[in-house]
């Protein structure tokens, strides 16, 4: 753990990250105004030392809305891949320790889901079940979980032909010990890579589905919603769309930017386990 926060790219990565999920959980603390406190007197102000990104059509400041954005837009992130992993790296470990009929069911089924654009199935889910968070969220855990159940099987495939697995099941370990024991642990690395790049993406997913207006209820503060109401006075008050796409973009980058060190960082453990174990 020491050796990967040595890794610059990854610190810096933390370091951003670590600052947006303390202001998320933070933003009752943290934010100035009450983010359904309106003021219809102060309407679409320009950033100022009273508002520092300035206020909305409603007159609620910007700043207040980013910061309870990110609850919703981290919330979705984090909840989405943590439950997409959980069913694709069960059905990819299955599918690849098993193989056989078990195999070409579940990866029949992964494929099916594959065969469409990830962002258009998302939108007919969502179309289909109706606009809110929770819908959002079941679309896009349908998107997300082929992506682990493919990279759970591979690695599932490589690991069981390893000589600790074969010797786990000479000495008479159930296929559960090995999958939970010998497996699991050994599959780890790339399941964590494509999370860490997983929350970037369906944070911006969720942003784009709420900025078709199929996402949260326009009540909640969320960065795609705020996209939306803002697109109508993006002429006259930019601000309303600058500030909460910004802070999409430095987000999206900050979890991609850990998942490239992390890559990176893993890679090179592997690489430096498999000389060690040549000499």
């Amino acid at each position: 753990m020491i050796k990967l926060l040595k890794n610059r790219q990854i610190a810096l990565s933390l370091i951003i990250l670590g600052g947006l999920i303390f202001m998320a959980i933070f933003a009752g603390v943290l934010a100035p105004y009450d983010y359904t406190e309106k003021d219809l007197q102060n309407r679409l102000q320009p950033p100022s030392s009273n508002h520092l990104f300035g206020t909305d059509n409603l007159g609620r400041d910007i700043l207040t809305m980013v910061m309870y954005g990110a609850q919703a837009s981290l919330l979705v992130g984090f909840a989405v891949v943590s439950i997409s992993l959980a069913i694709g790296v069960m059905l990819g470990v299955l599918a690849g320790y098993y193989g056989g009929w078990l195999d070409e069911i579940i990866m029949r089924l992964t494929d099916s889901f594959l065969a469409f654009p990830s962002m258009f199935l998302a939108l007919a889910i969502t179309a289909f079940l109706g606009q809110g968070m929770e819908n959002m969220m079941l679309a896009l855990i349908a998107v997300e979980w082929t992506v682990f159940a493919r990279v759970a099987r591979g690695s599932t495939l490589d690991v069981k032909t390893k000589g600790y697995v074969r010797a786990s099941r000479w000495i008479g370990a159930s296929n559960a010990y090995v999958m939970i024991k010998h497996v699991l642990p050994n599959i780890i690395s790339p399941v964590l890579i494509m999370a860490s790049l997983g929350i970037g993406n369906v944070i911006l997913a969720a942003a784009g589905l709420s900025f078709l207006g199929l996402g949260v209820q326009p009540s909640t503060p969320e960065w795609g919603a705020m996209l939306n109401a803002g697109r109508t006075y993006f002429t006259t008050a930019p601000w309303l769309m600058l500030f909460p796409g910004l802070f999409i973009m430095i987000t999206v980058l900050a979890f991609n930017y850990f998942g490239d060190g992390l890559r990176d960082a893993l890679d090179q453990k592997m690489k430096n386990i498999e000389l060690e174990g040549r000499f």
